[in-house]
């Protein structure tokens, strides 16, 4: 059946609007189509008023088209790759362009830039980069080498410090202005990072990061060229295609972008020793943009070594996940009450209650070896004897009690 004709409407460009505020809430939406779901009780509160400035923009974009000889694009799908990353066809075509020849045993680099949030449309700056993280991987050898820096932003965009200072508090943590760890030195910084990735001097050095994190990525790195008076010769690709093309070299068969997406989304590396840069491992804070790069490579390192029978090393996994003789093979239980929360919570109402099974003596609770609990803005339970715990019971006023299982 062939596709419905689409066009933009006022709900469209409604939307639109509201990605920046629901990406701050933490929601997986990288374009118009995923944040479809989360905004239509907003859009039925809106006067007939307030949708007909949302109607006008459509009109207004119908109008352009219409005056524009041959649109090249005809479905909002295909606007919204156009707008807001590379088309998925033309990424495929180009991985397998810029590969080397050696592949799938060649070099790749991986890299994410994190930012003061995500400013409305109409500004001219979206976005406000404050730290830069790339490795560079072999399939074989694993991670070689790393590179990592904070950014100086510049002057936050009057009206929009309170946005930047709630991004930051509910994600990375990185003070707005006066943070002694930033560099301005923006020449310097984007010519290290051409070194970094381009030692060989290629006149286009393709390097990979997420498909949610491309636009951001993108526009970060066209910024610190423009900063540093440098012309950006780095593309940037999916490392989801990356991936496929690894299991269609070896297997002949392509898994699917969903498969691909949940496989990078894990948090079995989050608190792994010598992952995140040394700011955030003092600081205990999960979000660094130097420890997503490397959980890039220990997901691909976990899958794709066994396929090529490729042994891992420390270099492809952190030192207690890749040690088959590790003694301790903790089970984690994680009680995330309040990972995209501003600020810290009061834990003192906080009751956790572990019940045993009635083969337990005594009134408390005698566990096989040891339970260790850590509380801060979030609850870690390693206990190692998980089958002792029959339940657990989360308990607090000012949380919403939100529970992860991750089982190592």
């Amino acid at each position: 059946m062939p596709n419905k004709r689409q066009t933009r409407n006022g709900y469209f460009y409604f939307v639109l609007e509201k990605l920046p505020e629901l990406r701050r809430r933490g929601l997986p939406v990288s374009g118009v189509r995923d944040a479809v779901p989360h905004c239509s009780a907003d859009w039925a509160l809106l006067s007939m008023e307030e949708k007909e400035k949302y109607s006008e923009m459509a009109r207004q974009y119908k109008a352009d088209q219409d005056a524009a000889p041959k649109p090249r694009i005809t479905t909002v799908q295909s606007l919204q790759q156009k707008t807001v990353m590379t088309p998925k066809s033309n990424l495929s075509s180009e991985v397998q362009m810029t590969v080397d020849h050696d592949f799938p045993w060649g070099t790749f680099y991986f890299i994410n830039i994190l930012s003061h949030g995500e400013l409305p449309p109409h500004c001219e700056q979206r976005f406000l980069p404050c730290e830069i993280g790339s490795i560079r991987y072999t399939l074989s050898n694993g991670i070689l080498d790393c590179f990592h820096h904070f950014i100086d932003p510049g002057a936050i965009p009057r009206g929009f410090r309170f946005h930047c200072q709630a991004a930051s508090d509910s994600t990375h943590q990185i003070p707005l202005s006066g943070f002694e760890l930033a560099s301005c030195r923006y020449h310097s910084l984007f010519r290290d990072l051409c070194t970094f990735v381009n030692p060989s001097l290629r006149s286009c050095q393709p390097i990979y990061c997420k498909s949610n994190e491309w636009n951001r990525v993108n526009w970060c790195l066209d910024w610190l060229a423009t900063k540093a008076g440098m012309e950006n010769k780095l593309k940037l690709l999916h490392v989801e295609d990356l991936i496929v093309e690894f299991y269609q070299y070896k297997i002949k068969e392509e898994p699917s972008k969903t498969r691909i997406r949940s496989l990078l989304d894990v948090f079995q590396w989050d608190y792994s020793s010598n992952t995140r840069c040394k700011w955030h491992e003092e600081n205990d804070v999960l979000f660094c943009a130097l420890a997503s790069c490397k959980k890039i490579a220990y997901c691909i390192s976990s899958a794709l070594a066994p396929l090529y029978e490729i042994p891992l090393s420390n270099a492809h996994l952190p030192l207690q996940d890749s040690d088959p003789h590790n003694s301790m093979n903790p089970k984690m239980v994680v009680l995330d009450a309040g990972r995209f929360q501003v600020g810290r919570e009061n834990f003192r109402s906080t009751r956790l209650y572990l019940e045993t099974s009635n083969c337990f003596h005594g009134s408390g609770l005698e566990l096989a070896r040891s339970a260790v609990l850590v509380i801060n803005t979030r609850l870690t339970v390693v206990i190692n004897d998980y089958s002792v715990l029959q339940a657990m019971r989360f308990d607090n006023r000012n949380t919403r009690g939100r529970v992860q299982l991750c089982l190592l």
